[in-house]
């Protein structure tokens, strides 16, 4: 992870404009369509201040020297230097800086749209959901980068000085957008590893790819037999493995995946619950709104108002 990062942005301020000739224009990956609206240098002058707005596209946001403070969803954050953060569409934010304190950083801009509807028996574009999903979920937080985002914007701009073509600097910007999902899913890379950190490879192995066949399937009536029958052990080994690798059981681990992508579509999203409750996997809108409320402590309906960056 990098910490205090150190480097001259303005050495490449010449390079972030050779890339305008990228903006406003789409690239179509795996059912993803991506426009890039723009990647622009940012140098602040001392009191640089935004006032609250919202936008209909995504907006990522990255600071190489000194410091920002973004306040999104009524939570005031401050973004040091090796820190960025995005925010999904529609959340209303504002900007602002201490007196005599500008910052040096990078700001990128785009929209994200699928071409067709999805089918949960065509992989391809159950993975595009997944990963839109994910970059939805990256958060107005700051996190703190590990040196992935910054080295492909370096990239990209690397790409742009050699004049290479419009296709490969969409490419590499599409990259980018596709690493900040990994963020997103730090949670379950985290586990993943801690799991991975055992001694037993073998049971390692089948942990792990119930994990992956949960968050593969989690919107489908999958039970702890289906669960088990996908890495092809019996019910009451799984369950003994899992609990004791995860300290969860299968069926608490695939409610609160299930939960955590209600959450999702409940802030990023006008759904209405019964469409919600189906989408996550729940066989009615009673149960998933009881759930909901007995493991998050408040009804779907007040989670959607106290959080959803939709509703202000």
């Amino acid at each position: 992870m990098r910490e205090n990062i150190k480097i001259n942005l303005s050495d490449y301020e010449d390079d972030f404009m050779l890339l305008n000739k990228i903006c406003y224009k789409d690239i179509l990956v795996n059912n993803i369509q991506l426009k890039i609206l723009g990647i622009h240098y940012m140098d602040t002058v001392p009191d640089w201040n935004v006032s609250k707005h919202k936008h209909s596209f995504f907006e990522f946001h990255y600071i190489t020297d000194n410091y920002v403070f973004t306040t999104s969803n009524g939570i005031k954050r401050k973004i040091t230097p090796g820190q960025f953060y995005t925010l999904a569409p529609g959340v209303l934010h504002s900007h602002c800086q201490e007196d005599g304190i500008g910052h040096t950083g990078f700001s990128m801009r785009w929209e994200i749209v699928t071409n067709s509807a999805f089918n949960n028996e065509q992989l391809n574009l159950i993975k595009s959901k997944q990963l839109i999903e994910s970059i939805y979920a990256t958060g107005s937080e700051p996190l703190t980068d590990d040196g992935t985002i910054l080295n492909g914007v370096l990239n990209l701009l690397e790409l742009g000085r050699q004049g290479c073509s419009e296709l490969e600097l969409q490419l590499a910007f599409f990259q980018i957008v596709l690493k900040l999902s990994k963020y997103a899913n730090q949670d379950l890379s985290e586990l993943k590893s801690n799991i991975g950190s055992k001694d037993d490879s073998f049971d390692n192995n089948i942990v792990i790819n119930t994990i992956q066949f949960i968050e593969d399937n989690y919107y489908q009536d999958i039970n702890v037999n289906d669960v088990a029958n996908s890495v092809h052990v019996s019910y009451s080994h799984l369950s003994r493995l899992f609990k004791n690798s995860v300290g969860e059981t299968v069926n608490q681990y695939i409610k609160k995946v299930r939960l955590k992508k209600a959450a999702y579509l409940l802030k990023c999203t006008n759904k209405d619950m019964s469409t919600i409750a189906k989408e996550v996997g729940f066989n009615s809108e009673y149960y998933f709104c009881n759930d909901f409320k007995k493991n998050v402590g408040m009804s779907p309906g007040n989670y959607r108002k106290s959080n959803s960056s939709l509703s202000e």
